[in-house]
């Protein structure tokens, strides 16, 4: 409901495609003619990728949906990320700018928490640079972290800054601004009378014509102080510093089980994602806390998953079959279920309850049901969603490339599910207590 107007939500029976619906891959820069050819030279003499694609949307770091579709077919296992024809390898990623309009479609797959505003500061910065170089070529750059290669999660341990150099294949930018030194130079010494000199100045004008009428800046690199991040190498790691809670911490490290963890200080803490301990740690340091308004939500959630588990189509429920169903079920739902029924009771019968105190004594499950973000929120809420991908709008809103990845593997009634409960969150016809 949008105001007091009813949105009307159509969501097909079958082929349910999260593009199609406008839910993903929108508001993408167009790529074509002349600007297509010069992205698709860069992926060639860059990347060794041949392309026939003559039109295709790239999203502001140079990404494209239709190329990594064309990709994944034409090399079939060649990438470490599907979907990431522009990594080398994890450590290795690159950007490729062809138009300053670029700037304002959105990422498609963001691999890391720093990605969205990383590439915002480099077009801002390079607005000018990006204009002026585009008329004519693409420019490229590698988004550099000082680490050649990740050979274990640990290795994110040292990364703590970026910087970006962005040029043409033909070295435009730099030349650029190495015919504005020498012009500058002119007057000093007697560099107006050195034929070596004269030559050289001779030679980058008729390369980039006349420094004066470019717009060109030096302003690269570009730099950015990574802090606290989440980063999708090593199926996804998440790195907390220098906080303090109950006690002083410097890093608190959380990644994949299939990684064991390290004992690297007293002041490092590395745990895995299905610890038990987790979010109890989370919580001792404040970086989450647990939300009361997302019982009846979480309650519901439930019952829906159970229903859909029975392969049930709930987009074409109407209240009479909900409860229904309900009913007919009613001692097959999980022990989360009653949990969470009992603590609702208790909020609501019990004046001064002292919420966070009655969820310590609660079950790891209902914890994490609970929970929701309250310090470093994108990077805690991305981990949530991953812990607990039921929860499909936060899913959506915080980690949208698992959602992606999932949606395939879901049924026909769980796809209609998820595509009316995202449409209805974007219509303003469902919340989410968590964002």
């Amino acid at each position: 409901m949008v105001g007091n107007k009813m949105v009307e939500i159509t969501v097909p029976k079958t082929r349910i495609d999260l593009e199609s619906l406008g839910l993903i891959n929108q508001d993408l820069f167009n790529v074509e003619g002349n600007i297509a050819s010069r992205y698709n030279v860069i992926l060639k003499e860059i990347f060794e990728l041949d392309s026939d694609l003559d039109a295709f949307r790239i999203d502001k770091r140079g990404l494209s949906p239709e190329l990594s579709n064309y990709f994944a077919k034409k090399y079939p296992g060649r990438f470490e990320f599907g979907e990431n024809y522009l990594n080398l390898n994890s450590a290795n990623r690159f950007i490729i700018m062809v138009s300053p309009e670029q700037a304002s479609a959105p990422l498609v797959a963001p691999q890391t928490s720093y990605d969205n505003e990383l590439c915002d500061i480099i077009h801002k910065r390079s607005r000018h640079t990006i204009q002026d170089i585009t008329q004519n070529e693409a420019l490229f750059g590698e988004l550099e972290n000082g680490i050649d290669l990740f050979k274990s999660p640990y290795d994110l341990l040292n990364l703590r800054n970026i910087q970006v150099n962005l040029d043409s294949l033909n070295s435009t930018v730099q030349k650029i601004l190495r015919l504005r030194k020498l012009s500058h130079g002119l007057e000093i010494n007697n560099n107006a009378l050195d034929n070596k000199y004269i030559r050289e100045m001779k030679e980058l004008v008729k390369e980039v014509g006349d420094e004066r009428e470019r717009t060109v800046s030096d302003i690269f690199p570009i730099k950015k102080e990574i802090h606290c991040f989440y980063a999708e190498f090593f199926k996804g790691v998440h790195i907390l510093r220098n906080f303090e809670g109950s006690e002083r911490l410097d890093i608190l490290m959380i990644h994949d089980r299939e990684y064991e963890p390290r004992y690297i200080g007293n002041s490092i803490v590395t745990i895995t994602k299905d610890d038990p301990h987790l979010i109890d740690q989370l919580f001792k340091f404040n970086f989450l806390k647990y939300n009361p308004k997302l019982l009846e939500s979480r309650i519901k959630s439930i019952e829906d998953e159970f229903l859909l588990d029975k392969g049930l189509d709930l987009v074409e429920f109407d209240s009479t079959d909900r409860i229904k169903h309900l009913y007919a079920h009613a001692n097959e739902f999980p022990h989360i279920w009653e949990e969470l029924k009992n603590i609702y009771l208790i909020t609501n019968n019990q004046l001064d309850v002292d919420f966070s105190r009655l969820i310590e004594s609660s079950s790891d499950e209902a914890k994490l049901k609970l929970a929701t973000g309250s310090r470093k929120k994108e990077i805690i809420n991305h981990l949530l969603a991953e812990l607990d991908p039921t929860d499909y709008i936060r899913l959506y809103e915080s980690n949208k490339k698992k959602l992606i990845t999932d949606f395939s593997k879901y049924s026909k009634e769980r796809k209609r599910y998820i595509a009316h409960k995202l449409l209805q969150y974007k219509a303003g016809d469902d919340t989410d207590e968590n964002l």
